[in-house]
């Protein structure tokens, strides 16, 4: 299964279960954790605080 693949796995199931999608960041930050990068790295990558991507991944997660 690619990163992809489980991104829109996962959107497709929170949707079908809970009625919402993953914003922007959340997707994000799957992707890219998927993909081995860390939330450090994500930050940098896309200009946000890193305690706001590890905020985002745990909620993420816990989904």
């Amino acid at each position: 299964m690619t990163a992809q693949e489980a991104l829109n796995l996962v959107d497709t199931l929170l949707c079908s279960t809970f009625g919402q999608r993953l914003n922007d960041v959340q997707s994000v930050v799957l992707l890219e954790s998927w993909l081995g990068r860390t939330y450090a790295e994500i930050a940098v990558q896309i200009s946000y605080e890193h305690d706001y991507i590890k905020q985002v991944g745990s909620h993420t997660i816990s989904l």
